[in-house]
Protein backbone atom coordinates (compact mmCIF):
# COMPACT_ATOMS: atom_id res chain seq x y z
CA UNK A 1 0.00 0.00 0.00
CA UNK A 2 2.59 2.33 1.02
CA UNK A 3 4.90 1.55 -2.89
CA UNK A 4 1.22 2.21 -4.48
CA UNK A 5 0.53 5.60 -2.00
CA UNK A 6 4.46 6.52 -3.22
CA UNK A 7 3.74 5.93 -6.90
CA UNK A 8 0.67 7.72 -7.28
CA UNK A 9 0.57 10.81 -5.37
CA UNK A 10 3.59 12.09 -6.90
CA UNK A 11 2.53 11.60 -10.59
CA UNK A 12 -1.39 12.99 -9.77
CA UNK A 13 0.05 15.74 -7.82
CA UNK A 14 2.81 16.32 -10.55
CA UNK A 15 0.47 16.69 -13.00
CA UNK A 16 -2.45 19.21 -11.36
CA UNK A 17 0.30 21.50 -9.98
CA UNK A 18 2.30 21.30 -12.85
CA UNK A 19 -0.66 21.91 -15.04
CA UNK A 20 -2.03 24.95 -12.64
CA UNK A 21 1.53 26.45 -12.79
CA UNK A 22 1.46 26.51 -16.67
CA UNK A 23 -1.69 28.00 -16.90
CA UNK A 24 -1.09 30.42 -14.55
CA UNK A 25 1.85 31.47 -16.38
CA UNK A 26 -0.35 31.53 -19.74
CA UNK A 27 -2.79 33.78 -17.99
CA UNK A 28 0.20 36.15 -16.59
CA UNK A 29 1.40 36.34 -21.10
CA UNK A 30 -2.18 37.22 -22.03
CA UNK A 31 -2.24 40.09 -19.26
CA UNK A 32 0.81 41.15 -20.60
CA UNK A 33 -0.03 41.04 -23.92
CA UNK A 34 -3.74 42.50 -22.98
CA UNK A 35 -2.05 45.90 -20.61
CA UNK A 36 1.15 46.65 -23.05
CA UNK A 37 -1.45 47.31 -26.11
CA UNK A 38 -3.66 49.81 -24.14
CA UNK A 39 -2.71 53.29 -23.99
CA UNK A 40 -3.39 53.74 -20.28
CA UNK A 41 -1.88 51.28 -17.95
CA UNK A 42 -4.68 49.14 -16.58
CA UNK A 43 -4.63 45.73 -15.54
CA UNK A 44 -5.22 43.42 -18.46
CA UNK A 45 -7.15 41.20 -16.41
CA UNK A 46 -9.20 42.04 -13.91
CA UNK A 47 -8.65 40.47 -10.49
CA UNK A 48 -12.16 39.24 -10.23
CA UNK A 49 -11.39 37.17 -13.57
CA UNK A 50 -8.25 36.37 -12.53
CA UNK A 51 -9.59 34.75 -9.36
CA UNK A 52 -12.83 33.22 -11.90
CA UNK A 53 -9.63 31.86 -14.12
CA UNK A 54 -7.76 30.58 -11.49
CA UNK A 55 -10.57 28.40 -9.97
CA UNK A 56 -11.32 27.05 -13.27
CA UNK A 57 -7.76 26.65 -14.10
CA UNK A 58 -7.67 24.26 -10.79
CA UNK A 59 -10.78 22.41 -11.43
CA UNK A 60 -9.51 21.36 -15.01
CA UNK A 61 -6.46 20.46 -13.10
CA UNK A 62 -7.88 18.63 -11.13
CA UNK A 63 -10.19 16.58 -13.33
CA UNK A 64 -7.15 16.02 -15.56
CA UNK A 65 -4.62 14.34 -12.53
CA UNK A 66 -7.66 11.81 -11.37
CA UNK A 67 -6.75 9.28 -14.08
CA UNK A 68 -3.24 9.09 -12.84
CA UNK A 69 -3.93 8.17 -9.25
CA UNK A 70 -7.12 5.55 -10.72
CA UNK A 71 -4.97 4.62 -13.52
CA UNK A 72 -0.97 4.42 -12.16
CA UNK A 73 0.26 1.64 -10.20
CA UNK A 74 3.86 -0.35 -9.35
CA UNK A 75 4.64 -2.89 -11.68
CA UNK A 76 7.38 -5.17 -11.19
CA UNK A 77 10.29 -5.00 -14.16
CA UNK A 78 11.04 -8.37 -15.72
CA UNK A 79 13.89 -10.02 -14.98
CA UNK A 80 14.80 -7.55 -11.93
CA UNK A 81 13.83 -7.14 -8.39
CA UNK A 82 13.40 -3.37 -9.26
CA UNK A 83 9.58 -1.95 -9.91
CA UNK A 84 8.59 1.11 -11.88
CA UNK A 85 5.38 3.35 -11.37
CA UNK A 86 3.87 3.09 -14.95
CA UNK A 87 -0.14 2.99 -16.11
CA UNK A 88 -1.24 -0.60 -15.22
CA UNK A 89 -3.35 -0.93 -18.08
CA UNK A 90 -0.80 -1.47 -21.18
CA UNK A 91 -1.33 -0.83 -24.47
CA UNK A 92 -5.31 0.79 -23.47
CA UNK A 93 -7.17 3.77 -23.33
CA UNK A 94 -5.19 5.55 -20.79
CA UNK A 95 -2.05 4.88 -22.03
CA UNK A 96 -2.23 6.10 -25.20
CA UNK A 97 -4.00 9.12 -23.90
CA UNK A 98 -1.24 10.02 -21.42
CA UNK A 99 1.87 9.11 -24.04
CA UNK A 100 0.05 11.23 -27.14
CA UNK A 101 -1.76 13.40 -25.75
CA UNK A 102 -2.29 14.24 -22.11
CA UNK A 103 1.55 15.11 -21.87
CA UNK A 104 2.69 16.17 -24.72
CA UNK A 105 -0.50 18.26 -25.50
CA UNK A 106 -1.78 19.07 -22.47
CA UNK A 107 0.79 19.36 -20.50
CA UNK A 108 3.41 21.14 -22.96
CA UNK A 109 2.54 22.16 -26.39
CA UNK A 110 -0.72 23.96 -25.70
CA UNK A 111 0.60 25.35 -22.72
CA UNK A 112 3.93 26.38 -24.09
CA UNK A 113 1.80 27.65 -27.30
CA UNK A 114 -0.03 30.41 -25.94
CA UNK A 115 3.29 31.14 -23.61
CA UNK A 116 4.87 31.95 -26.71
CA UNK A 117 2.79 33.54 -28.83
CA UNK A 118 1.22 35.95 -26.41
CA UNK A 119 4.84 36.52 -24.76
CA UNK A 120 5.98 37.85 -28.56
CA UNK A 121 2.61 39.76 -28.38
CA UNK A 122 3.24 41.22 -25.37
CA UNK A 123 7.01 41.87 -26.55
CA UNK A 124 5.72 43.32 -29.67
CA UNK A 125 3.58 45.54 -28.27
CA UNK A 126 6.25 47.56 -25.63
CA UNK A 127 8.50 47.74 -28.81
CA UNK A 128 5.72 49.95 -30.36
CA UNK A 129 5.14 51.96 -27.37
CA UNK A 130 8.19 54.17 -27.72
CA UNK A 131 6.11 55.49 -31.28
CA UNK A 132 2.96 55.76 -29.27
CA UNK A 133 4.64 58.41 -27.16
CA UNK A 134 3.47 56.76 -24.22
CA UNK A 135 5.15 57.64 -20.71
CA UNK A 136 8.39 56.73 -19.83
CA UNK A 137 7.68 55.38 -16.58
CA UNK A 138 5.19 53.41 -18.27
CA UNK A 139 7.93 52.22 -20.97
CA UNK A 140 10.25 51.33 -17.94
CA UNK A 141 7.56 49.32 -16.34
CA UNK A 142 6.23 47.43 -18.86
CA UNK A 143 9.54 46.49 -20.44
CA UNK A 144 10.68 44.64 -17.06
CA UNK A 145 7.03 42.97 -16.82
CA UNK A 146 7.64 41.82 -19.87
CA UNK A 147 11.00 40.75 -19.71
CA UNK A 148 10.21 38.65 -16.45
CA UNK A 149 7.36 36.80 -18.48
CA UNK A 150 9.53 36.20 -21.51
CA UNK A 151 12.15 34.71 -19.47
CA UNK A 152 9.76 32.21 -17.27
CA UNK A 153 8.38 31.48 -20.53
CA UNK A 154 12.05 30.67 -21.98
CA UNK A 155 12.72 28.59 -18.70
CA UNK A 156 9.61 26.81 -19.46
CA UNK A 157 10.80 25.62 -22.77
CA UNK A 158 14.38 24.91 -22.06
CA UNK A 159 13.44 22.51 -19.40
CA UNK A 160 10.35 21.16 -20.97
CA UNK A 161 10.70 19.89 -24.07
CA UNK A 162 14.10 17.62 -23.65
CA UNK A 163 11.92 16.14 -21.06
CA UNK A 164 9.10 15.58 -23.27
CA UNK A 165 11.12 14.24 -25.97
CA UNK A 166 12.92 11.51 -23.57
CA UNK A 167 9.37 10.94 -21.76
CA UNK A 168 7.69 9.75 -25.19
CA UNK A 169 10.95 8.22 -26.63
CA UNK A 170 10.88 5.85 -23.25
CA UNK A 171 7.04 4.97 -23.25
CA UNK A 172 7.20 4.34 -26.63
CA UNK A 173 10.31 1.65 -26.28
CA UNK A 174 9.05 0.29 -23.11
CA UNK A 175 5.92 -0.92 -24.54
CA UNK A 176 7.90 -2.29 -27.10
CA UNK A 177 10.48 -4.15 -25.33
CA UNK A 178 11.02 -5.92 -22.78
CA UNK A 179 14.81 -5.39 -21.93
CA UNK A 180 15.25 -4.67 -18.32
CA UNK A 181 18.38 -3.29 -19.13
CA UNK A 182 17.41 -0.64 -22.05
CA UNK A 183 14.44 0.08 -19.13
CA UNK A 184 16.98 1.26 -16.67
CA UNK A 185 19.11 3.18 -18.89
CA UNK A 186 15.64 4.98 -19.51
CA UNK A 187 14.90 5.21 -15.68
CA UNK A 188 18.36 6.81 -15.44
CA UNK A 189 17.72 9.11 -18.37
CA UNK A 190 14.69 9.81 -17.08
CA UNK A 191 15.54 10.61 -13.33
CA UNK A 192 17.92 13.26 -15.16
CA UNK A 193 15.53 14.81 -17.15
CA UNK A 194 13.07 15.02 -14.73
CA UNK A 195 15.49 16.72 -12.04
CA UNK A 196 15.89 19.75 -14.99
CA UNK A 197 11.88 19.64 -15.32
CA UNK A 198 11.74 20.32 -11.77
CA UNK A 199 14.09 22.83 -11.74
CA UNK A 200 11.19 25.11 -13.84
CA UNK A 201 8.88 24.85 -10.65
CA UNK A 202 11.65 25.65 -8.04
Amino acid sequence: MNKILRCKIPIAFGQIFGLISHMIICFAAIDQCISSSMHERRQGINLKCMKRLIIISIFISILHGIPFLVFYNVQKLSGTNTTTCRPNDNHALFSKYVVYVGFPIIDVFLPISIMSVYGLLAFRNVRTMTKRKVHIIRLRLEQQLTAMVLMKILGVCITIIPFLIVYIIRFTISWRNNNPIVEEQFRLVNSVFTILFLVNYA
